[in-house]
């Protein structure tokens, strides 16, 4: 990945950059950052958290922070331009967005611009992005572009939204194998219940499988075991919840299912470092 592009995302929050993915053939990459692909030309075959795709001129995929991707092949006229998010620019963008909604619309292929209209709409935000991304390295413009680019994804996933309902989940064809298929049906689960469950038990139990099968195709996966990913999911959905929402802290207790405030502000600092006032006044972002 350019140095240029990885060191510019923590400095101004976002960077984009025109690529041909060279790096991530038969390597597997796991996204420092949320990024966001749109295919300008050519093709691509690869795989995101072991399900297959193939990505084509005039489509955009949601990869988030710490999914595995992997190129199995590419044309030789394939390029896409890429849109790296920090996790601040990122959770602001999609704050309107529920869970259940950005399970289905990430990590797979969608295509921008099904009309004329559709197409110069989907165009325009990543010409804004160009421009955003040039003007940010002026001190004085940063945090003018950090909020424009936030409306600027936000607009890209309400289209995606939008045409996503139209588009079935993909089918179990896309699973090269049964451990990607677990993998899968492990994520969709976790978003239909991580604010009850948040046992490892609990998911096996429901998926027929040992805990030890479950984090075995987690870690292969992903390269966190089945607790990690329950966590870092709950942390992510609670940093929203704090940062975007004007619920009081007992309500969340109540919506996360925690026994009460005290265990859920020792839950949240063990994977934070800050209490939940401390990270809700001073806003800030935990990688």
């Amino acid at each position: 990945m350019n140095n240029i592009y990885l060191k510019k995302i923590p400095q101004q929050g976002f960077a984009t950059i025109e690529s041909s993915l060279q790096q991530f053939v038969q390597h597997v990459y796991q996204m420092q950052h949320t990024s966001i692909f749109f295919c300008e030309s050519g093709e691509a075959l690869f795989t995101i958290d072991g399900q297959k795709y193939r990505f084509t001129p005039g489509e955009i995929i949601i990869c988030p922070m710490g999914s595995s991707i992997l190129l199995l092949d590419i044309t030789s006229d394939f390029s896409t331009r890429l849109l790296g998010l920090s996790k601040h620019i990122w959770l602001a963008a999609r704050s309107s967005m529920s869970p259940e909604t950005m399970q289905e619309i990430e990590c797979r292929t969608h295509q921008g611009g099904n009309t004329p209209l559709e197409k110069e709409f989907v165009t325009n935000i990543f010409r804004q992005v160009d421009i955003l991304d040039a003007e940010a390295e002026k001190e004085e413009k940063t945090e003018f572009c950090r909020q424009n680019i936030i409306l600027a994804v936000n607009a890209l996933l309400l289209y995606i939204q939008h045409i996503s309902k139209e588009k079935a989940l993909p089918n179990k064809e896309h699973m090269s194998e049964s451990k990607d298929k677990i993998f899968y049906e492990f994520r969709m689960l976790l978003t239909k219940k991580f604010r009850e469950e948040r046992s490892v038990q609990f998911y096996a139990d429901t998926l027929k499988i040992s805990t030890r099968n479950l984090n075995t195709v987690c870690q292969r996966i992903s390269g966190q075991n089945a607790k990690e990913i329950i966590d870092h999911y709950t942390i992510i959905e609670l940093q929203v919840a704090l940062m975007y929402t004007h619920k009081s802290f007992q309500e969340l207790v109540g919506e996360f299912h925690f026994p009460d405030q005290s265990y859920l502000n020792r839950y949240f600092k063990r994977h934070t470092g800050f209490s939940l006032s401390e990270f809700r006044s001073k806003g800030v972002m935990v990688d």
